[in-house]
């Protein structure tokens, strides 16, 4: 049974210092999470590894922010930042050994907290639960990921002298030119950006989007997996299905990714799990956003194609 909450905070307040946050606003909620929009108690109602990422906007504050994942286990994971108006984010894994186990976000900062009131989405939860697979692709987030490592290691030999922009959730970015991937021995899982000899290390599920730089062109010798055979179900399927059936090559668009990043322009190359925006229609200035993390996308004329009807699904219990 897939496991997945994305919940979001629209509505303006001052966290009280210790208290939680309470997202108002459920994307998505499927299988045994709850979630309490009184308390902001998420509740895991499964034994298993539970991953979640949060990010936060805060307004003019007079103290430093301090964020916990605070869990009725005991446990607790800080996110800390050193600029009092800013959005930061955080992440957490948190081991479920016993049910029920819930978890809130809470703020430790040492007094109340404002939420900027100029942004639409205060803040932004979600949780999903690990599964390992055996042999397929347990959800088609899984392929998203190996299809975006895919095209990152031919970046990092096309485009070697490039100085990226990577951008992460939130609203951070890096640059750098392309270095290398790291794996361990489960595979990989960090891409590595060169600044003035820093390396810069960014976890493959943070990237939101990857821009070539200025004067850059799309490389038509880049290549992408091909789909399974058979698509499990889950909530990532739904969502890169249908945005691979839904923006057709040739659309000119507008796409939103992290905080306040946006690409206007052509839909060069729209595969399964990886849309190339580009600045016209010769391929410049590409830019590579794996399609869960197109937040909005304003099409000029919406169109469709049809399902691939290879692709066939299957049952997962």
């Amino acid at each position: 049974m897939e496991n997945n909450l994305y919940i979001q905070k629209l509505n303006y307040q001052n966290i009280g210092f210790t208290s939680s946050v309470v997202f108002d606003n459920v994307i998505f909620n499927e299988g045994t999470i709850t979630y309490n929009q009184v308390s902001g108690n998420i509740t895991f109602n499964q034994v298993g590894k539970y991953h979640i990422n949060w990010w936060i906007a805060t307004g003019n504050n007079n103290i430093n922010s301090s964020f916990i994942i605070s869990s009725s286990t005991g446990s607790s994971t800080y996110g800390v930042s050193p600029i009092i108006s800013q959005s930061f984010n955080g992440m957490a894994i948190v081991d479920v050994l016993s049910v029920p186990t819930s978890i809130s976000l809470i703020n430790m900062s040492g007094g109340d907290i404002a939420l900027a009131q100029n942004v639409p989405v205060k803040a932004m939860l979600s949780v999903y639960m690990q599964t390992i697979g055996s042999g397929s692709y347990h959800d088609l987030y899984d392929f998203q990921i190996n299809q975006l490592t895919h095209i990152l290691s031919q970046i990092i030999d096309l485009y070697p002298d490039n100085v990226l922009s990577v951008f992460v959730r939130g609203l951070y970015y890096m640059i750098g030119t392309p270095t290398s991937l790291f794996s361990s021995s489960y595979g990989t899982g960090l891409f590595i950006l060169t600044d003035s000899g820093q390396p810069q290390v960014i976890p493959l599920n943070m990237i939101t989007g990857v821009y070539l730089g200025d004067g850059s062109t799309y490389n038509e010798s880049l290549t992408y997996l091909e789909p399974p055979e058979t698509l499990p179900d889950g909530w990532a399927t739904k969502v890169i299905t249908s945005v691979y059936d839904y923006l057709p090559v040739g659309t000119l668009a507008s796409i939103y990714f992290s905080i306040g990043n946006s690409r206007e322009g052509y839909i060069y190359k729209n595969e399964l799990g990886m849309i190339v925006i580009t600045a016209d229609e010769t391929g410049s200035q590409p830019t590579f956003i794996p399609a869960t993390e197109a937040s909005i996308i304003l099409p000029t004329v919406a169109t469709s194609k049809k399902v691939n009807p290879t692709l066939k699904k299957i049952e997962i219990k």
